[in-house]
């Protein structure tokens, strides 16, 4: 624990560092305004249509940021002047640190509050004050509902009510459940409690009185009748409920308040204010416990009166004119620009709304549960630390915490000793983090192409008389590295087509490029990896290559450009297909040996609750922060550029964090996870038996072909 608080105090100070520099490199003023904004989901792209109008007829320029809090970056770094934020925007800043100033709020209609929530209960359940709940029927929302609230706000009725009893032998997940279900009576909560469906259901079964009102009381689930805004209300007025928690637009809409017809009488239920009192349905002031801000357009202090100025009074009248460019940039529908009396601080606008910081100030258990993830760069560290922000701000628990190691050998060996718990390691090191530090994988980085996963493909020369794996006895072979995904797929593939039981440099040619530390032909660096082993083959140095897809791909339509290549000129080469053609289902080009992912989260081994913890953590900020981000403009990016970087922590190109189960329902056979398994267990084995540990009588005793194969290779 001491080592864990030495890394955080250090990487504190390091994010501070790097912020403080970052504060001190202004840009140039050249009399200009950046205008910071993020595309909208969808096909429809504003800049390209509205950008060249507002840079030729005013004095502002386009600044294109890839999420809402790269643009809060930008600003804070001065390349950005101005742009639009959310609350929850706000908020990150805030705890970031940085200095902005909220000009003027983008509102839908006339209302102080993009929404405010209340809590109304039935006149006949006897509920009086805040004290009269326990017990009560609750008709909550429920989960899922995307962008309509936040986690955060979705719990704060039950957060102010109840208190964590923090039991370290439950998930907080569970135990926020469970301190619910104990407080309230028959309740209806229904929807997604963890993103794990099996781990859902569990719960549900576990405590089944939070479905107990639900219409579907098993299923519990999205579409339920008393799911969502108005299921709330349902659940209240005639599914039986005795207390709603509820948007306060919602309520006035279900009791007929907004021109609608009434769904229920509004004499029978009451506003239960937070202070103790009840208040009738149409008094003009209603109580409401929380509020959430509107959408504002912040900027930096410098520059914040200037933006304000600016921007009030814009308009659609002249479809051609600068004004309506920059007004269509800032919406994401037409609504209303209000500009502040004054230019104020954030946390001087957050403060306007009803409890809305509160909301973010409950106590954290101690000691905190926090899922620790190890990064091996400074930029990653930062990225991992508005991850960690993000993700707060959208109610994740537990949330992450970050810290740095030299490199990915400390990482692993932090996790291994559960200084940490999370590492990102690629294909190539996920025998080693496996087998030598005992770590297990936890998920796993998808990507729905073929080529951006590590497929193992098979190519010779046109002009080769090679045509099966049984041709290949005897021949220089090429591979990119050893123990990673291709060398293992080669060794699974040769026992399984040809019978052969033997390790790769003596199946192949004594000059091969296997890179097993007991052979003795040593191969120059530059054959090592996947474009090593083509060049390898290219330059006539073997006979078979064993490679990525992606890279013979790439050389394939011309992508390949490194320099070697302009000395051999083009050459023709097949790809060999020892499992025959790809399934008709399956879309991809070439055929192949077998895929992974190219990029694995370990963890180390712990209880099961501790595992599941982990895992809902991860798989919530992939749903919040993924390429299937809910909201009208992304939050924050997991997958893509970060500060005008690539590749930083998660690759670019991946789209989404899938589990195992998920991964073997792909249309593409032949996932390598069962070959890795395999190697590691009967490795495992053979250093038993190495140290005459093994009872041949024990259910280790079976050695499948790959174990024989291994067995031959240490020798």
């Amino acid at each position: 624990m001491n080592r864990m608080c030495v890394k955080v105090f250090f990487n504190m100070m390091l994010l501070t560092a790097f912020l403080t520099r970052v504060r001190t490199t202004e840009i140039p003023d050249d009399g200009k305004l950046r205008l910071c904004i993020v595309e909208s989901r969808g096909i429809y792209r504003k800049t390209p249509k509205f950008c060249p109008t507002l840079e030729a007829t005013s004095n502002i320029e386009c600044v294109v940021g890839v999420d809402r809090l790269d643009c809060v970056r930008r600003i804070h770094k001065g390349t950005a002047h101005f742009g639009v934020l959310s609350s929850e925007d706000l908020v990150a800043a805030r705890w970031a640190s940085v200095e902005i100033l909220v000009a003027s709020e983008l509102r839908l209609h006339n209302a102080p509050f993009e929404y405010e929530i209340v809590a109304v209960v039935d006149n006949e359940a006897d509920i009086h004050t805040v004290h009269d709940l326990r017990g009560a029927k609750l008709c909550h929302p429920g989960y899922g509902l995307e962008n309509h609230w936040t986690e955060i706000l979705a719990n704060y009725f039950e957060s102010t009510l109840i208190s964590k009893s923090c039991d370290s032998g439950i998930s907080l997940t569970e135990d926020k459940i469970r301190a619910s279900a104990r407080y309230f009576g028959p309740s209806c909560k229904a929807g997604p409690w963890v993103p794990d469906p099996k781990q859902d259901r569990l719960l549900k079964d576990r405590y089944p009185s939070l479905c107990q009102m639900c219409y579907d009381s098993y299923r519990c689930d999205i579409g339920d009748k008393h799911w969502g805004r108005r299921g709330a209300l349902y659940c209240l007025t005639s599914g039986g409920g005795n207390v709603a928690w509820a948007r306060l637009d919602d309520v006035k809409s279900h009791f007929g308040l907004t021109g609608l017809t009434a769904q229920a009488e509004i004499s029978e239920y009451s506003y239960l204010c937070a202070d103790g009192h009840l208040q009738p349905i149409n008094t003009t002031r209603p109580c409401v416990w929380v509020a959430k801000p509107w959408p504002v357009v912040a900027a930096r202090r410098n520059h914040a009166a200037q933006v304000q100025a600016l921007i009030t009074g814009l308009n659609h009248d002249d479809s051609k004119s600068w004004q309506n460019a920059l007004l269509s940039l800032l919406e994401t529908y037409h609504i209303d620009i209000v500009p502040l009396d004054n230019v104020i601080p954030i946390d001087d606008y957050l403060d306007q709304a009803p409890a809305y910081q509160s909301a973010y100030s409950f106590p954290e258990c101690n000691p905190p549960r926090s899922v620790v993830f190890c990064t091996t760069s400074i930029i990653q560290h930062i990225k991992c630390s508005w991850l960690q922000e993000a993700s707060q701000v959208y109610g994740v628990q537990p949330n992450i915490q970050c810290i740095r190691s030299p490199a990915l050998s400390n990482c692993l060996d932090d996790v291994k000793y559960k200084t940490a718990d999370v590492v990102l390691v690629d294909h190539e090191n996920r025998i080693r983090a496996q087998r030598d530090f005992d770590l297990i994988p936890l998920l796993y980085e998808f990507s729905q192409g073929m080529h951006q996963r590590y497929v193992t493909i098979a190519i010779v020369r046109k002009e080769a008389k090679l045509e099966n794996f049984s041709q290949l006895k005897g021949v220089k072979a090429c591979l990119p590295s050893y123990e990673g995904p291709a060398y293992l797929s080669v060794t699974h593939t040769i026992a399984n087509k040809t019978g052969q039981v033997t390790a790769l440099h003596h199946f192949f040619h004594r000059n091969s490029c296997t890179w097993h530390p007991k052979q003795k032909n040593k191969c120059p660096e530059h054959y090592k990896g996947d474009e090593g082993a083509f060049r390898c083959l290219a330059e006539g140095n073997g006979d078979v290559a064993f490679l990525s897809s992606s890279v013979y791909k790439q050389y394939m339509v011309g992508n390949l450009t490194s320099p070697w290549l302009h000395k051999i000129g083009h050459k023709s080469f097949k790809v060999l297909c020892p499992y025959g053609d790809n399934e008709k289902r399956s879309k991809f080009e070439y055929c192949y040996l077998h895929w992974t992912t190219r990029g694995h989260l370990m963890t180390h081994k712990n209880t099961l609750i501790r595992h599941n913890e982990i895992y809902n953590t991860l798989k919530d900020m992939d749903a919040l922060f993924g390429k299937k981000y809910k909201t009208e403009t992304r939050p924050f990016t997991m997958y893509g550029i970060f500060d005008q970087k690539h590749n930083i922590i998660f690759r670019d190109e991946t789209d989404g964090l899938k589990g195992l189960q998920d991964l073997r329902k792909d249309e593409n056979r032949r996932m390598m996870e069962e070959i890795f398994e395999r190697y590691i267990k009967e490795e495992y084995q053979l250093l038993q038996e190495n140290a005459g540990q093994t009872n041949r009588k024990s259910k280790y005793v079976v050695i499948g072909v790959i174990g024989l194969l291994l067995r031959l290779g240490m020798q």
